[in-house]
């Protein structure tokens, strides 16, 4: 697959209007290269046409380790720096965590703002390390340190083991800021999907001093219930085209509050992530989010696929942060589906998705160029 042209993220960057739902006002970024609506981008489609072609030539039940061998992505280098990489471990109630950090070599001396990423892959697939150019990325074009924790994966580790980890990371990286060369004041979290999940779970469980400045949520997983009717999921509220119908709704499976989506994949996700608890804690705060007292929640970048099944609840999620008086800005890109930060530097989406949230950070901490 080929990089992405730059001059695509920057149409995506200087377009978009404003959708205004009665409820809420969402950005809307159009496709940087058509006109064309009810389609995905061309570069999502040749990507999602072939995975799902494959998945439909050899289909499979679920299985952990079957989904830990599919949860792959396909990120390329965009920064035009030299990254210093660098790691280091945490013992977590008897759990090796390995937190990876990324700055640029001409700030690497420098006391500098920090971004912690969490990673998605359902709670129980996926590494940190696959997600190294995004966080690589964040760390040039924001100037700061980007912390990327490999959180201890269930159900080996079942809930709330990965809070604990990410919970673990922050309050290491807060108390150990001077030697860190971290600024303490200036420090955001970020992730996609299942980690936005645990972005908040371990802000909202965070019991050290530690002050999260800013969280960014990539196609969030807030809501791991979907059945309180809290509020409506519908098809019609995605705009499909006929002749990509069959490929646009195999991405709306997760989330679906309908009761038509993937029951079954939710269904072993949440187990393998809960286990036998999962009746006792599926409302909780830091398992479903939208049950939390968000008022405490920072400053917050919700960044959505128009072809996601969990676009509707991240939505939702939005409206309540308005609610609660939480400064947040809401982004739809048009056009790609769940997890399109998996393919960043291909994607023009995910390029200018990450541009965006430097540029809100950059707000928060005062530091607008």
């Amino acid at each position: 697959m080929n990089k992405c042209d730059f001059e695509l993220v920057k149409k995506i960057l200087e377009s978009g209007e404003v959708l205004n739902t009665g409820e809420q006002e969402i950005t809307v970024k159009p496709l940087p290269d058509s006109d064309k609506t009810g389609v995905m981008d061309q570069r999502e489609f040749f990507i999602r046409s072939a995975i799902f072609a494959f998945q439909k030539s050899m289909p499979v039940s679920f299985s952990v380790q079957g989904m830990r061998q599919v949860t792959k992505t396909y990120c390329l280098d965009m920064c035009s720096k030299k990254i210093i990489e660098d790691s280091f471990d945490l013992d977590v109630n008897g759990r090796n965590v390995k937190v990876f950090s990324y700055v640029t070599a001409d700030g690497a001396s420098s006391r500098l703002p920090a971004m912690i990423y969490v990673h998605g892959g359902s709670f129980i697939a996926s590494k940190a390390e696959f997600y190294k150019e995004p966080c690589r990325y964040v760390a040039e074009n924001l100037g700061c340190r980007v912390f990327n924790i490999d959180f201890s994966l269930a159900p080996e580790n079942m809930y709330p083991a990965a809070i604990e980890d990410i919970c673990a990371a922050l309050g290491y990286i807060y108390g150990n800021a001077d030697a860190l060369n971290v600024e303490k004041d200036k420090i955001g979290m970020f992730g996609d999907s299942a980690g936005c999940n645990l972005v908040l779970a371990a802000i909202l469980d965070n019991k050290s001093e530690a002050k999260v400045s800013y969280a960014g949520l990539f196609y969030p997983c807030v809501d791991l219930y979907s059945q309180d009717k809290l509020y409506d999921w519908n098809i019609d509220m995605f705009d499909i085209a006929d002749e990509q119908k069959e490929l646009i709704l195999s991405r709306l499976q997760l989330g679906r509050a309908d009761g038509e989506g993937n029951n079954d994949l939710m269904g072993a996700i949440l187990q393998a992530y809960a286990g036998a608890r999962y009746d006792e804690i599926k409302c909780y705060p830091d398992v479903s989010p939208i049950y939390a007292d968000l008022s405490i929640m920072p400053s917050t970048g919700v960044f959505t696929a128009e072809y996601d099944g969990l676009r509707v609840q991240a939505e939702y999620y939005s409206r309540l942060l308005d609610k609660a008086g939480v400064p947040n800005k809401h982004i739809r890109y048009r056009g790609v589906s769940h997890a399109f930060l998996d393919y960043f530097g291909v994607l023009p989406q995910a390029q200018a998705a990450l541009l965006e949230m430097c540029g809100q950070v950059r707000k928060v901490w005062g530091d607008e160029e």
